[in-house]
């Protein structure tokens, strides 16, 4: 495994709610051991006598109350994922796994209970004299501030842990990270190219996957190694296949080795879900599912429909102008363009339909896509022109009452005749 591959592994919510943990409980066995050998290390008598049952009291209360405190924690975090997969997007439960809060608390409170089972132990085994007992209750009471900290911390996170609100908060700044590098780097780095390759060796996906990341730095030195430039054909987010090309080598070490080709290959990451980290679009879209979710007649909750389209506006504009495209330093790369029109179609669209007869609904639609097409130029504007007229299509094709199709018609010819809005 690389390293790329490896920090991406790393970085995976589903592994770090138990990595950090046992990363935790390990600590835990050393800080408790640290005492045996600081005891053999200090001569005694120079440190203070701590009483062996002050110590069994203290670490008999920290073992007793983790363990449950561990166990709700976990039974907290599983209703949170619940309610983030029924009430939001099933996509939106990566995000609530990677808490960050939340996972420092598991791995506080798992750790401790670690802690005090082993130290517990040693102490009746006799392997602490009175400078070691000393070294263990310093150590015990930095493991209870701690503990006090991270309790009222969790506190906190429990209060908003699984609610729509925090949801959408970590689906919006998911979606604004991947945006702004978009902004920042529109070619991932690499030089954008807007006409097809040059004749070269294609290098295909060997699986069925979503491309959920790309290693650009490695293509680079190998493109630098082989004194050839590399055409990449794919973006993060494309379900690849055996028949889709990853790449086009130019250059004259075209005829590579298989070898080669493997080393190519391997830097772009296949799996089974597309990830936020480097597609841009995929967050707009989860956004979009908490929506029609909400649309749904199981649910017929419009409010958080408007909530979620809100987010989406506040990710294409703002930053918008403000987050300069950068020279591309990877001279050796060039990357197809994304689309910017996608942006908008696959974040309002479907709302648009499956909202079409929901008036509040669409009157917020066009209010929202004339703040987009005022604060984003080019092709973004145009695209939320284009989906203000389908959207209004929809929604007169739906309505019922003739009132409420006079009121869009006159509401969508306001806001795109050039005046000014808000919402």
């Amino acid at each position: 495994m690389s390293v790329y591959r490896a920090l991406i592994w790393l970085k995976s919510p589903d592994n770090r709610l138990w990595v950090k943990p046992a990363v935790g409980s390990v600590v835990a066995v050393l800080i408790a051991m640290a005492a045996a050998v600081g005891n053999r290390l200090i001569p005694a008598g120079l440190l203070p006598d701590i009483e062996r049952s002050t110590l069994d009291n203290l670490l008999g209360v920290i073992a007793s109350s983790m363990l449950g405190v561990a166990t709700f924690s976990l039974s907290i975090m599983v209703a949170a994922f619940s309610s983030a997969a029924a009430g939001a997007s099933p996509r939106a439960i990566q995000l609530v796994a990677g808490d960050a809060d939340t996972q420092n608390a598991i791995t506080t409170f798992i750790s401790a209970f670690i802690y005090a089972i082993i130290a517990n132990t040693a102490l009746g085994l006799g392997l602490y004299g009175s400078t070691g007992r000393f070294i263990l209750f310093v150590c015990t009471m930095g493991v209870l501030l701690y503990l006090i900290v991270t309790l009222v911390g969790w506190v906190k996170t429990l209060s908003v842990l699984g609610r729509m609100e925090n949801t959408l908060a970590k689906l919006e700044t998911a979606a604004v990270s991947a945006m702004r590098a978009h902004r920042r780097s529109p070619g991932m780095g690499a030089l954008v190219a807007h006409t097809p390759p040059p004749p070269g060796q294609r290098v295909h996906a060997d699986k069925v996957g979503y491309l959920r990341h790309i290693d650009m730095q490695t293509l680079q030195d190998q493109a630098v190694a082989a004194s050839v430039r590399l055409h990449i054909r794919v973006r993060p987010g494309q379900l690849a296949h055996p028949g889709t090309t990853l790449l086009v080598v130019e250059g004259p070490a075209a005829g590579a080795s298989e070898f080669d080709t493997e080393v190519l290959r391997s830097a772009f990451v296949l799996g089974d879900a597309r990830s936020f980290d480097q597609d841009p679009r995929f967050g707009l879209i989860v956004l979009c599912e908490v929506a029609q979710r909400a649309l749904s007649p199981a649910v017929n909750d419009p409010g958080t429909a408007i909530a979620a389209m809100n987010t989406i506006t506040r990710v294409l504009v703002d930053g918008s102008n403000h987050d300069e495209a950068e020279a591309p330093p990877l001279d050796r790369l060039t990357q197809i363009p994304l689309d910017p029109a996608d942006f908008i179609h696959q974040a309002f669209d479907p709302i648009a339909r499956d909202g079409a007869g929901v008036p509040e609904v669409q009157m917020r639609m066009q209010k929202l896509l004339s703040i987009i097409a005022g604060g984003c130029g080019g092709a973004v504007a145009m695209a939320a022109h284009e989906q203000a007229g389908i959207s209004m299509q929809r929604a007169l094709n739906s309505l019922v009452l003739e009132r409420d199709k006079a009121l869009l018609r006159e509401v969508h010819i306001d806001l795109f005749s050039g005046a000014a809005t808000t919402a």
